[in-house]
């Protein structure tokens, strides 16, 4: 069996699906550089897609910290490069950075939860996947993120209802996480609010299921920065803050 790289890179470049308007990389396609690596590194230490079938288990992103330095052009390079900062219990750690060249545009860290496709309970993440994963954990972008308190928007906060589209939903049969900061992306824009924000933190409360068609984005300006939430009449689906341009 072929050793298991501490670090995982994914090398790419920025197409024009990509791109918004102003030939820069949406939001949505930078969560799905991110997620598509942290997939192919699960992969190669057996807990990634492949598993999935197997196993009956699978990640799912509980939260995540990501510094936009600069937002990439259409045709740039990237390199994105992940790997563990630790597993305990039921719940993975990985850090992100992304590259342009020698630019250091993207810093980022998250949270992942080990999931029962089953019972859509979390579960303890096997002895043999956690032992097979090597593991930095001293390099770490955001310590705080397991700690930190995210407020919804108040009632009453301007809201923007947003249609669920076929496209959203993965082969977990929920909508991929990536389509959320599509929405974000979108009300903040539609707001008139800044649409690229620097740093942005999130936490996903439960997983958008097959049967929900709509969701509303709630945004409440808070200084420079803006809280959203992301729910429909059952309940919030995510929270989050974003912060600068």
């Amino acid at each position: 069996m072929d050793e298991i790289p501490q670090e995982f890179t994914l090398t790419g470049a920025v197409s024009y699906w990509n791109v918004d308007r102003d030939n820069l990389l949406t939001l949505r396609s930078l969560f799905a550089f991110l997620q598509e690596a942290a997939i192919k590194h699960a992969d190669k230490c057996g807990a990634g897609a492949h598993a999935k079938e197997a196993r009956g288990e699978s990640w799912v992103l509980h939260r995540m910290a990501v510094r936009v330095h600069r937002y990439p052009r259409y045709e740039e390079a990237l390199k994105v490069s992940t790997w563990s900062s630790g597993i305990r219990a039921f719940k993975g750690f990985r850090d992100f950075r992304v590259h342009c060249g020698d630019d250091l545009v993207v810093s980022a860290s998250s949270v992942w939860l080990y999931l029962s496709l089953a019972t859509k309970t979390v579960c303890r993440v096997p002895r043999e996947i956690a032992a097979g994963f090597p593991t930095r954990p001293a390099e770490v972008f955001c310590r705080e993120l397991e700690k930190m308190r995210l407020e919804a928007p108040g009632e009453g906060s301007p809201a923007r209802d947003i249609s669920v589209r076929y496209s959203d939903y993965d082969a977990n049969d929920h909508v991929n996480n990536t389509a959320y900061f599509d929405y974000l992306q979108t009300a903040l824009a539609s707001s008139g609010l800044p649409a690229r924000p620097g740093l942005l933190r999130a936490e996903f409360l439960r997983e958008i299921p097959l049967a929900v068609d709509q969701v509303t984005l709630a945004l409440e300006r808070r200084g420079d920065a803006v809280a959203f939430s992301l729910g429909h009449p059952g309940g919030l689906f995510a929270r989050g803050l974003a912060e600068g341009a």
